[in-house]
């Protein structure tokens, strides 16, 4: 794969991840739903091409769906659906969906987000084609007091060993000086 082709996969998947986010970020208080799709084809310098659809549709409620299909030169497909709901009762965001690849491997995913007295929790599962998965939780708080982000975040993998990180962020107050004259 070249350069162009993982920047246009990386800049694909973000609008995908981050239009219906947005969306459903926006539409957490009841609106009316909303909706949009999108065919693009590409063609290269031999003369292949590839087109993506996408869609993405909101419930009006905090939710969406979206998915993406996309047919390269050879008719071999790959397909991503997702979906995401805000349960406002519990201040929950879960986010689910998967992809399916030309020769129907697939893999999950699934996240859930909640907002705590101070900032969040996060718990995320993918599973891969082959059934592994990967599980990782995290949290964040942030001390208005002292300008003080703190976050966390360990991964668990298949095999039951991972990564742990923690880090903290502090913003120095800022000191206006104004100069005489």
């Amino acid at each position: 794969m070249s350069k162009i082709d993982r920047q246009r996969k990386f800049v694909g998947a973000v609008a995908l991840c981050a239009l219906p986010l947005m969306w459903a970020a926006g539409s957490a208080n009841a609106a009316p739903p909303k909706s949009a799709s999108s065919t693009v084809t590409r063609t290269g310098p031999a003369g292949n091409s590839a087109t993506r659809h996408s869609s993405v549709s909101t419930n009006g409620q905090g939710g969406y769906t979206a998915g993406s299909t996309v047919t390269g030169p050879a008719g071999n497909q790959t397909s991503r659906q997702q979906s995401g709901v805000y349960n406002p009762a519990t201040q929950t965001f879960t986010r689910s969906g998967g992809t399916t690849g030309p020769a129907g491997n697939s893999t999950s995913f699934s996240t859930s987000t909640q907002k705590t007295a101070d900032g969040y929790q996060r718990t995320g599962v993918r599973t891969g084609p082959n059934g592994n998965s990967v599980t990782t939780t995290g949290q964040g708080s942030y001390d208005a007091s002292t300008g003080t982000v703190t976050q966390s975040r360990s991964i668990t993998g298949p095999n039951g060993n991972g990564p742990t990180e923690s880090r903290t962020v502090t913003v120095a107050p800022t000191v206006t000086t104004i100069p005489s004259n």
